[in-house]
């Protein structure tokens, strides 16, 4: 017999190859089988008495080798199979979305609640693996302004996965569950999340809407300061109360809880204690929050003759405010000077972003009642200078910026700067901050609020404009107006004999206007309509009209 060549020299056996089915039943992609695809109920399934949970039309783009070697493993106890696709945003939420969430301050809502509901509970599981692929298309593509349908398949697939989730809410609906409410609350919470992140404003309304609607339903009162009926998680109570107060600024009409507008009509000062710890901090400061934005919106978005006609009832709730404000601030500074350095990194910044606020609201509290026939002394402007430092030192501390928040937290302080402070130049520089840092803090999206601002911005200057064209000596120092062939108007913002300044063209932005179109509630928000884009949105846009 003829001796046997050397293994090294023998011909590789060739392995024989599959492609395998990424358009199979769930059910067989979950038992790793092949699936012969037979509709409506695969012939694998009903052979062996199983349940075919039918078919996904939208699987998401395979994965880069380099992404699946550093991918965190999927924490074991859940009660059934995931398919490739869940498993990965299941991942993706544990090391990604729930540390995002959480940047500012540590929460037992998403570090514990949300998942171990997650791992017990069908609905709430599809609804976290659907918010997962929204927040990885972000990562991927940025954060979409309202009415951009960028037909990715990470958006069809959480799609998918809401409907799922849906489902089994409906089913759970019919069988009276006892537990159905929490669920309820969380799957809301979830969505309100996924459609603010996408831009769809009404559709988080209407589930905003729900889950206020289950907590009113549910007769929820906080039973001491900053703790709520046990029938319902604190940190879940506080995170509808948060969007409540935001929802507020975007024409949202909801059925109020008004557990924290109790403030103005309760003895704040019993709650007022030594703070221990950030949390007893944020306790004391939450209520102040939720009070004051609705405040704020009844203040800007009224008429000034209207203004007048209940000047007395609102400076009286001005007033409490701001001594609500005071008080806290009195336990915040002693807190900050014996515990801030003992701090870690990320309770500093969850001080600081408070110390943000605080200065925010002292400010637009004391002038949200000044109209244009009694503008804002210009005592303020130091004021306005301290918010914009802060607000420069607190992004400054901030590497792993994240995309989506539910606190309110960077965006009022930027946005009160860029709208309000008599420098132009600071107010363009809180702009260019707030488009550096593309994310949303629940209703509050930074790229839209610096594009609605800036609109805001150009209707002053024009009016600028035309009120120095009868007197050269109106015109504000620092501005320099430019005709360009005799149609359009340029204007340079901190303009000198030395500088130039920072150019800025004052015709309105027509994208602007169409996205925002998109939203039923868009012409109720006090931002839009300041800034006149919806009401000139058929108009002639040159500035001689």
């Amino acid at each position: 017999m003829p001796a046997q060549p050397p293994k090294s020299q023998q011909p590789k056996r060739q392995k024989v190859f599959s492609k395998r089915s990424r358009t199979g039943c769930r059910t067989c992609r979950v038992r790793h089988v092949k699936c012969d695809e037979t509709q409506p109920a695969c012939r694998n399934c009903t052979t062996n008495g199983w349940k075919c949970e039918g078919y996904e039309s939208n699987r998401l783009p395979r994965e880069p080798k380099q992404h699946l070697q550093t991918a965190a493993p999927v924490a074991t106890g859940f009660r059934w199979a995931m398919t490739t696709d869940e498993k990965r945003c299941v991942s993706f939420f544990l090391c990604r979305t729930v540390p995002g969430l959480t940047s500012y301050y540590d929460s037992s809502l998403w570090q514990k609640l949300v998942l171990q509901m997650c791992s017990t509970e069908p609905a709430v599981y599809h609804a976290v693996v659907a918010l997962s692929a929204v927040n990885q298309d972000l990562e991927r593509n940025g954060i979409p302004m309202p009415g951009t349908n960028t037909g990715s398949s990470w958006q069809r697939f959480a799609l998918e996965q809401s409907i799922r989730s849906f489902g089994l809410l409906n089913r759970r609906h019919i069988l009276q569950d006892p537990q159905l409410r929490q669920v309820l609350l969380v799957s809301c919470l979830l969505f309100v999340m996924l459609e603010l992140a996408l831009g769809h404003f009404d559709d988080a309304t209407m589930h905003l809407q729900s889950g206020l609607a289950i907590l009113k339903e549910m007769k929820i009162q906080r039973l001491t300061f900053g703790t709520a009926s046990a029938m319902v998680e604190d940190s879940l109570l506080d995170a509808f109360l948060n969007l409540e107060s935001q929802s507020a600024h975007h024409g949202v009409s909801v059925p109020r809880l008004g557990l924290d507008i109790q403030l103005l009509h309760s003895h704040y000062e019993r709650y007022l204690h030594e703070f221990k710890t950030v949390q007893d901090v944020q306790h004391a400061f939450n209520p102040i929050t939720n009070t004051t934005l609705p405040f704020l919106e009844r203040c800007w978005s009224r008429p000034e003759d209207e203004i007048m006609a209940e000047y007395d009832m609102l400076h009286a709730q001005q007033q409490r405010l701001l001594s609500c404000l005071h008080q806290f601030n009195g336990y915040f500074t002693q807190f900050c000077e014996t515990r801030y350095t003992r701090l870690d990194l990320k309770q500093q910044r969850g001080l600081d972003m408070i110390k943000c606020m605080y200065l925010t609201m002292a400010v637009a509290i004391k002038t949200c009642l000044y109209t244009r026939g009694c503008p804002e002394p210009a005592s303020f402007m130091a004021e306005y200078k301290e918010m914009w430092s802060e607000a420069q030192s607190v992004i400054a501390k901030f590497e792993d910026r994240p995309l989506m928040t539910i606190e309110t937290t960077i965006c009022p302080t930027l946005f009160v700067v860029a709208a309000r402070c008599p420098d132009y130049s600071i107010r363009l520089q809180a702009l260019d901050a707030l488009r550096s840092w593309p994310h949303c803090e629940g209703y509050l999206n930074s790229t839209l609020i610096a594009d609605l601002v800036l609109e805001g911005i150009k209707g002053e200057l024009k009016q600028l404009w035309r009120n120095s064209q009868a007197n050269p000596r109106y015109l504000p120092p620092g501005l320099m107006f430019v005709e360009n062939n005799g149609q359009q108007v340029v204007v340079h913002v901190g303009a000198s004999k030395n500088a130039a300044g920072q150019m800025l063209s004052l015709e309105p932005n027509k994208k602007l206007a169409d996205s925002l179109a998109s939203i039923d509630t868009a012409q109720n928000w006090p931002c839009v309509r300041a800034s006149g884009i919806l009401m000139n949105r058929t108009l002639d846009s040159e500035l001689y009209v």
